[in-house]
């Protein structure tokens, strides 16, 4: 019986994948995941987790700003503070360190939730979600330099694979609800969950609230600075002067990490079947209607 790391590669993945545990991940990190949960946390450690495509690159940048105290870029590249990297990697990073995963709790190094380090979730739209993964992956080069896609398949294909979790970090489903019942869970860790829609509609709102919950509460005109900062086409621009380098891993004519930073984009690309399609496991796993 194939599992579903070989179907995920049968619908079109580039990128080798693999099994840990119950989760579909790249097959290459599998000897460092092992070794995950029993990673050493800082107790001033900041660990943001979401589903890719969730609003990480916007959120971290925010949080950084926060921590600095003010509208200033971080200096290195979100990748380098990525979990899949090897733990020697982050143990001369400055603290507080703002760390970030793309998977669910049960991965994450044990001490975080003995140390009662702050966890940022950061959820959007799964059907919005959807459109973004793909498009990440058709018009990136995991690989690096070979300028060959990390997903062939067609974009009914991609939808199969993220409706059934056939892909890298699993189930889009499996992580929300994980991460909704993460304070229940964890009653005593601090814990912040906020909506990529919120941080579209009213980022200063969510600016303050995310500086209230990290105890490092700024000025009103600080946190219109961070939110205009952030905005979608100021931090792109950003993120080129940054590191550059990271360009090299996109298809020639990608626009990068940054595509479009909308919502409801979905609408565009959903067939009626393939949306009443992913609406039925939604309610099948959540016992509720979509609500986007």
């Amino acid at each position: 019986m194939s599992t579903r790391a070989e179907e995920g590669m049968r619908a079109g993945f580039r990128l080798q994948l693999g099994m840990f545990g119950d989760q579909v991940v790249d097959a290459a990190s599998v000897n460092r995941l092992s070794t995950m949960k029993t990673r050493r946390v800082r107790d001033d450690d900041i660990y943001l987790c979401t589903y890719p495509k969730s609003g990480a690159h916007w959120t971290w940048e925010i949080v950084n700003m926060i921590v600095a105290g003010e509208a200033k870029y971080a200096k290195h590249w979100l990748r380098g503070s990525h979990l899949d990297r090897l733990e020697e990697d982050f143990d001369n990073m400055p603290s507080p360190r703002v760390l970030l995963s793309h998977y669910r709790p049960s991965i994450l190094p044990r001490q975080i939730w003995e140390r009662k380090c702050p966890v940022i979730n950061v959820q959007r739209n799964p059907k919005d979600i959807a459109v973004s993964y793909f498009m990440n992956l058709t018009h990136q080069d995991w690989m690096e330099n070979t300028q060959v896609p990390s997903f062939t398949g067609s974009w009914d294909n991609f939808l199969d694979a993220f409706i059934k979790g056939n892909l890298l970090y699993d189930s889009v489903f499996d992580h929300m609800l994980t991460w909704n019942r993460f304070k229940e869970d964890y009653p005593d860790v601090p814990f912040l969950q906020i909506q990529f829609e919120d941080l579209k509609t009213n980022s200063v709102k969510e600016v303050k609230r995310l500086a209230e919950f990290l105890c490092r509460p700024l000025s009103d005109n600080v946190c219109e600075e961070i939110a205009d900062a952030c905005k979608f086409p100021n931090l792109k621009q950003a993120s080129v002067h940054k590191d550059p380098t990271h360009l090299n891993r996109w298809v020639e004519g990608s626009s990068g990490v940054f595509r479009t930073g909308e919502t409801g984009g979905w609408k565009k690309w959903f067939t009626v079947a393939q949306s009443e399609k992913f609406d039925r496991m939604y309610e099948q796993k959540f016992h509720r209607s979509f609500p986007y």
